[in-house]
């Protein structure tokens, strides 16, 4: 082993693993061509204004929106205005105690399917377990 060690050591030692002198020009060449980064001061004042500015946008516009809202609805005049009564009267409670409340459920009548089913899903899972228990014995 120690032989096979010592020629895969030869062997990679011969191996010239550096970038050829092509891409070594590129990469230089790039390297000079890019400048260094430098960060941008920033401006306390910029975002104060801003703020400002938004907010005055805001106010400007809730104050047109309610505007618009009140100039559309047309003034009523007092005088005119009728008031708002019931058409109907709902029933008192001891008026309704006499009544029987309205059937809302309808009782099944599909029994028969239903029991045919069941039948079916029975019969499909004992296959079904059949099947499992001959491919269990098939591979013991």
């Amino acid at each position: 082993m120690d032989e096979f060690e010592k020629r895969l050591k030869d062997d990679a030692g011969n191996i010239d693993v550096g970038p050829s002198q092509e891409l070594r020009q590129r990469i230089d060449a790039t390297l000079r061509s890019t400048k260094r980064i430098e960060p941008v001061p920033e401006s306390r004042s910029a975002g104060v204004r801003l703020w400002w500015a938004s907010s005055l946008t805001g106010l400007a516009a809730a104050v047109l929106l309610v505007v618009l809202i009140n100039w559309s609805i047309p003034e009523q005049d007092a005088s005119r205005v009728e008031p708002v009564t019931a058409r109907t009267v709902p029933p008192l409670m001891h008026e309704l105690q006499g009544m029987s409340p309205p059937r809302l459920i309808r009782t099944a009548e599909f029994t028969t399917p239903l029991e045919e089913e069941l039948a079916r899903l029975q019969a499909d899972i004992e296959k079904a377990r059949a099947m499992v228990r001959k491919d269990v014995e098939f591979t013991f």
